[in-house]
């Protein structure tokens, strides 16, 4: 295959078998009602054998998820299936009513979504959703339908305690096994997966993707994986398709997509992923720093307590910018933004712990943080690892005042924030800033960005008139969203993930912050996407001196911008010490957990 897109034809399944799904030429349209139709699948064609696990990755606006829904027969308007056709065996699913897919159903195929949440009621318990399933398909009767959804939790390693549960009671991975459970329960021959695992921390990933494997090896249904993420889908699938603008551009083994891809896309998607173990890592357009030379006790010394550990790269080494230099780039020191490296507030978080009351009476309280301490160097950089639930959102709360800890305490140079109400404590979000993990849920729909950003900076400085629009558009030069004026004028769902993360930066930037917590900020963006975001928090740091604190589930984007790291795990540290060297050198069972669950396609396929 060329470098160039090609549309891939029907293929031979193991066995000379007929498959059990086909494609061909299937082409889908959007046709929003006063908007030009947008054809989002465009004349594609394969097959799919019985018991095979095919993955399908590409970036957002691929049309992956399209395809997904279209051959499930899930695409509802504005999406039209314009030609084509989806032979599911010797039947036609693009040709069946209402009633005909309903009995398909049952024994044929089925989806499970993205968010686990999003698909489950949230005023039904998990009991009630299988009801509801065995009721609308009659396939269970009633006298065994208890037994049944017990049966079902309990093939993806959940308790039957959680039927009694609402979908908010449960962890994002126990939504997504919820909805793996009511998929499987009917019984189904295909099985798609949308983005099964976006979003959720490396060790819930691992577990939810194990289950999947587990499920397709033992029940033998044939699975199709939709993700973004190419490292998932290489080590799970045995066949990848690779879309790219509504085509397929690639489609082989997943050891030749690993090995040999052949396609320039499928390049650039693998030039994104790295091992963050490695000696040496970098992506496109970002190089992590150098690793510390290892001490005199040889790579296997225990980690430093802290950034000014003896292991912590030295502030004038030869890859640190020099002061002379990083003042000649930063902007003139008059206006906001303009801080020079080194020049902000050291952050100490000394002995903190918040326990919070129990929901409801003979529940158990919640312990979220305990006994966590460490410093943020002015200009420096400092990760939060752990998965969801180890206390790394409540401590960003608690710095930023939206929380209050139970005891210890925090300080921003001489400044402890605990005690600060009202003014004071408005006074701080000049100081200190959010980035959040959703850009679509951190910005105003209906307003633009020229409103989003004039808004921030009317309230947290004194800017007004002429002099608040230009700094308006200076933000969004920094943040690299140019021409300017263009940007200025779109609403949020004109703009890419990584488009709209990058206004949230500008954002938080308006009030000339000493700190930035970013909160998982590359978590629900693609890979390329990602790359420039990490690199434009990375070049800011250096830029104006502001301290960063990076929150995460992903290492390898720890490892590219941060110089220290603490692992917390229920809420406690149990290793810090610097980025590279902690990852390389792991001492805590927790931290090798974390770094034994990244996907590693190697390990399958082989080196």
């Amino acid at each position: 295959m060329t470098g160039t897109e090609t549309t891939t034809g029907p293929r031979d399944t193991p066995g000379g078998e007929a498959p059990l799904l086909s494609v061909r030429d299937l082409s889908v349209v959007y046709e929003p009602v006063g908007a030009t139709p947008t054809r989002a699948v465009k004349d594609v064609s394969f097959d799919v054998g019985r018991g095979e696990f095919l993955g399908l990755v590409g970036e957002s606006g691929s049309g992956k998820s399209t395809l997904g829904f279209a051959i499930t027969a899930l695409a509802r308007p504005p999406a039209r299936i314009e030609g084509g056709r989806i032979l599911f065996g010797d039947v036609d699913i693009a040709s069946m009513d209402h009633e005909q897919l309903r009995t398909q159903r049952q024994g044929g195929f089925a989806m499970v979504l993205q968010a686990g949440m999003n698909t489950l009621n949230p005023v039904r318990t998990i009991r009630q959703h299988f009801g509801d399933i065995f009721a609308a398909h009659r396939h269970v009767a009633p006298a065994r339908r208890e037994a049944r959804a017990a049966e079902l939790v309990r093939r993806v390693s959940l308790g039957p305690e959680v039927l009694d549960r609402y979908p908010f009671e449960l962890s994002g991975g126990m939504r997504q096994r919820v909805t793996i459970a009511l998929a499987l329960s009917l019984e189904p021959q295909l099985m798609v997966f949308d983005e099964p695992t976006t979003a959720l921390d490396v060790l819930v990933q691992h577990a939810v993707m194990d289950t999947i494997r587990a499920l397709q090896a033992e029940e033998g249904f044939t699975a199709i994986l939709i993700s973004h993420d190419l490292g998932v889908v290489l080590e799970s699938a045995h066949r990848v398709l690779v879309m790219r603008e509504g085509r397929i551009v690639e489609d082989a083994p997943s050891a030749d997509i690993l090995h040999r891809p052949q396609h320039e896309y499928t390049r650039m998607l693998l030039s994104h992923f790295a091992d963050p173990r490695a000696e040496h890592v970098s992506l496109p357009g970002i190089e992590a720093p150098e690793p510390a030379a290892d001490g005199p006790d040889g790579p296997d010394a225990p980690a430093a307590d802290g950034p000014d550990g003896p292991d912590a790269p030295a502030a004038d080494g030869p890859d640190a910018p020099a002061a002379d230099a990083a003042a000649a780039d930063a902007p003139a020191a008059d206006g906001p933004g303009r801080r020079r490296p080194g020049a902000g507030l050291e952050l100490r978080v000394e002995g903190v712990t918040k326990s919070f009351a129990p929901p409801r009476r003979r529940a158990a309280g919640v312990l979220a943080v305990d006994d966590v301490s460490f410093t943020l160097a002015p200009g420096g950089a400092t990760a939060l690892v752990g998965q969801s639930g180890s206390g790394k959102s409540t401590l960003a709360k608690m710095i930023t005042g939206v929380e209050k800890p139970t005891a210890g305490t925090i300080h921003l140079g001489s400044t402890s924030i605990g005690p600060l109400r009202g003014r004071a404590l408005r006074e701080l979000r000049r100081t200190v800033q959010m980035v959040f993990q959703d850009p679509y849920s951190a910005l105003n729909p209906l307003s633009t960005v020229e409103y989003t950003l004039t808004r921030a900076l009317a309230n947290l400085t004194d800017l007004r008139g002429p002099a608040l629009r230009r700094r308006m558009l200076e933000l969004l030069e920094t943040v690299g969203l140019t021409p300017v004026e263009q940007y200025a004028a779109k609403l949020p769902h004109q703009l890419s993930g990584g488009q709209r993360q990058r206004v949230v930066i500008a954002r938080a930037l308006a009030a000339d912050p000493q700190v930035i917590i970013a909160d998982e900020p590359v978590s629900m963006l693609d890979v390329s996407l990602r790359a420039g975001v990490l690199a434009l928090l990375r070049d800011l740091r250096e830029r104006t001196g502001m301290s960063l604190l990076y929150i995460t589930h992903d290492l390898l984007s720890a490892r590219l911008i941060t110089d220290d790291i603490l692992v917390l795990h229920e809420g406690r540290v149990v290793e810090q010490g610097p980025t590279a060297q902690v990852m390389r050198h792991p001492r805590d069972e927790y931290t090798i957990r974390l770094l034994e669950a990244i996907p590693d396609p190697a390990r399958v396929h082989g080196a």
